[in-house]
């Protein structure tokens, strides 16, 4: 339909597709911190310095989205929380973006495989098509023109840039829809259900820095 409204990406959206992110850069971090194989040259002080770049990101990803902080004094202070967010995660992911045609290229030298098909073994084929072949999540070439995590960043992009508004985080908009006369400013109720995500969230994620960066 010519005229249907484009919509920014929603807040999940964003935390969605920062979490593949967090994915595999950790795994591009692993493949960096093991020695190379014998017939692979790569100079340590390269691999080292990408190893360091590529950490850092995945942890300034990560320290964005962890929810910690996330007021709840009032729907419009999460509202407001949630666009600082996603603001940040538009550079991020900018950045994520440039990135991964050379990630792409180190770990196809590294891990001994190709990005499109017949991948290397299981690291290799999670990393370039996917877990479970869920290509969108696979950082392929690195290229938006080959598709995958690539083209599913610079769409979420280009969502931002040309969108006319931003549908509301899930969990408010159920909150939202089943409390019609409740005041914006009384706060949001945060069920069970949310903080168990978001502890399971936490646990995770902080496994993935603690392995990928060696830290306690």
């Amino acid at each position: 339909m010519l005229n249907e409204q484009i919509f920014k990406p929603s807040h999940d959206e964003w935390l969605r597709w920062s979490q593949v992110v967090i994915d595999r850069l950790a795994a591009c971090v692993h493949v960096y911190s093991k020695p190379p194989h014998d017939d692979v040259f790569i100079a340590e002080k390269d691999r080292q310095e990408k190893n360091a770049r590529t950490l850092d990101l995945l942890r300034r990803v990560y320290a964005l989205i962890d929810e910690a902080e996330t007021p709840t004094d009032s729907l419009a202070d999460v509202a407001h929380h949630d666009e600082r967010v996603i603001s940040g995660l538009v550079v991020l992911m900018k950045e994520t973006l440039d990135a991964l045609p050379e990630l792409s290229t180190d770990m196809q030298r590294l891990l001994k495989s190709p990005w499109y098909d017949r991948c290397n073994g299981g690291v290799a084929n999670e990393l370039f098509r996917g877990p479970m072949d869920n290509q969108s999540e696979g950082i392929g070439s690195g290229h938006p023109e080959h598709r995958r995590l690539p083209l599913a960043l610079y769409n979420l992009i280009e969502r931002e840039k040309i969108g006319e508004g931003r549908q509301p985080r899930e969990a408010l908009h159920r909150h939202q829809v089943g409390n019609p006369h409740r005041d914006v400013g009384d706060g949001p109720q945060r069920s069970d259900d949310e903080h168990d995500v978001k502890r399971r969230w936490a646990d995770k994620n902080s496994r993935h820095l603690r392995s990928a960066g060696r830290i306690d």
